[in-house]
Formats: structure tokens, sequence, C-alpha cells
């Protein structure tokens, strides 16, 4: 892949995530239809055409996890949401965030000292 469109595909991923997942969530219903119409075609009663593709599909949540794992920038998208729970747990709880930091700021100065 082109490093342009990697780097554009990257900077997608991470700003407009709300509309790449509605963008997903849309193609795979759409997907679906189309396994729908199919079977259909194919001569199956409308309900048991439905289930077939469900089946053949599998789950729309497993199918986005997947996805979404495979994007270019995923890991960042997921340091950052981990960044930010960190620091609304640490905000929630001020005193161990002083004690967490004040322990990180001994720990770093015996470090650099030599001991």
């Amino acid at each position: 892949m082109p490093l342009l469109v990697e780097v554009r595909s990257f900077l997608r991923n991470l700003f407009s995530s709300r509309r790449v997942d509605g963008d997903l969530d849309r193609e795979i219903h759409s997907h679906l239809e189309m396994l729908i119409d199919e079977n259909i075609r194919a001569g199956m009663p409308p309900k048991e055409a439905q289930r077939a593709a469900r089946i053949e599909l599998g789950g729309s949540e497993q199918v986005k996890e997947q996805v979404r794992e495979a994007r270019i920038g995923n890991w960042l998208h997921s340091v950052l949401s981990d960044c930010r729970y960190g620091i609304r747990q640490l905000r929630k709880n001020p005193g161990f965030a002083a004690a967490a930091v004040v322990t990180l700021a001994v720990a770093i100065g015996a470090n650099a000292r030599g001991f």
C-alpha cells in the first residue's frame, strides 16, 4: 500500500472514528442484505434466508471487532483510550494519585542517583 494512502487511512481512523464506525455498520448491514437476497433467489423462504445469512456472516459485532483490529492505527487508539481511562481513575482517587506520583518520583530519583 502506498505510504500516502496509509497515512490518510491512519489519520481518518484516528480522528473520525465515529464516522468510520458508522460506515462499517452500514457496510455490514448491506452485506447481510445481499446475502439474504442471494438466499431468497436460491429458493429459501425469507426467514430461513435471513437465518442462513446471519450464520454465514457471523455475529455483526464480532465482524466489526475483527475489522477494527485490522485497521491501521488501532494501537494508537487503544493507547489513547487507556490513557483517558487512567486519568479518569486518578482524578477519582486523588490520594492514590499523589502517592503514585511521590513513589515514582522517589524511584526515578534513586535510579538516577545510582542506588
